[in-house]
C-alpha cells in the first residue's frame, strides 16, 4: 500500500521541480544616464536634464519555450535633476522613478541573451512647486541585452546593457503650457547575481 501513495507523491511533486528549474530570477545594481527631459527656447536653450545615477533592479523570467522566456522586471533609481540655461545650471532636486517591465527574451549565443519589453515608468512625487511635485506614470518601451557566467555552485554572475524610452509630462509642465511630452530616452547599466537557469 505503501508503494502506490510513494509513486503519486512523486508523480505529484515532478511538475512542481521541473517548474522550479525553468524559473529563473536575478538581482542587480547598476547606474542609468538619461536624455533630456524638458527642452525650450527663451532667448537660449533651455534643457532639463537628469544627472546619471544609482539603479536596482529585481527580475523572474520563466521559461515557455527551448530558448525563450517571459517574465517581468522590477527597477527602481534615483538620479539629481537640473535645469541648463546658457552658462548657468539650478538645482531642480531629484527624481526617483520605479519601473515594471514585463518582458520577452531570447537566446543569442552562449551566455547572451536579448530582451525586450513594455510596462511602465513611475515618477515619485518631490518636493513642493518642483517639477515633480505631483508625480507622474508613463508608458515604457525597451529592450537589451544580458550577459550570464556561472559564478558560484548555484549563482551566475549577470551583466544587463539596458534601452528604453517613454515621453515625459508632468501637471507641473501642463500647467506652464507644456501640452505634448518629451521623448526621452535611458541607458543603463547594471551587475548582479542570477539563479535558476543553467
Amino acid at each position: 500500500m505503501r508503494t502506490p501513495i510513494l509513486l503519486v507523491g512523486l508523480l505529484a511533486l515532478a511538475p512542481a521541480a521541473r517548474l522550479a528549474a525553468q524559473t529563473d530570477y536575478y538581482l542587480r545594481a547598476g547606474a542609468t544616464g538619461w536624455g533630456t527631459l524638458v527642452h525650450d527656447f527663451i532667448a537660449a536653450d533651455v534643457d532639463t536634464k537628469a544627472s546619471i545615477g544609482p539603479l536596482v533592479a529585481v527580475g523572474l523570467g520563466h521559461s515557455i519555450a527551448p530558448r525563450y522566456r517571459a517574465g517581468v522586471e522590477l527597477t527602481l533609481s534615483s538620479s539629481a535633476l537640473h535645469t541648463e540655461y546658457g552658462s548657468v545650471t539650478t538645482d531642480l532636486g531629484s527624481a526617483r522613478t520605479g519601473s515594471a517591465l514585463a518582458f520577452l527574451d531570447g537566446g543569442v549565443s552562449g551566455g547572451l541573451r536579448w530582451q525586450a519589453g513594455l510596462g511602465f515608468l513611475h515618477y515619485f512625487a518631490g518636493a513642493a512647486g518642483g517639477l515633480l511635485e505631483e508625480g507622474a506614470t508613463r508608458l515604457l518601451v525597451g529592450g537589451g541585452l544580458d550577459y550570464r557566467r556561472p559564478l558560484l555552485a548555484a549563482w551566475d554572475l549577470t551583466v544587463a546593457a539596458r534601452y528604453d524610452f517613454h515621453r515625459f509630462n508632468t501637471p507641473a509642465l501642463k500647467a506652464h503650457g507644456f501640452s505634448g511630452g518629451q521623448g526621452v530616452q535611458r541607458v543603463s547599466l547594471a551587475i548582479g547575481l542570477a539563479r535558476g537557469h543553467r
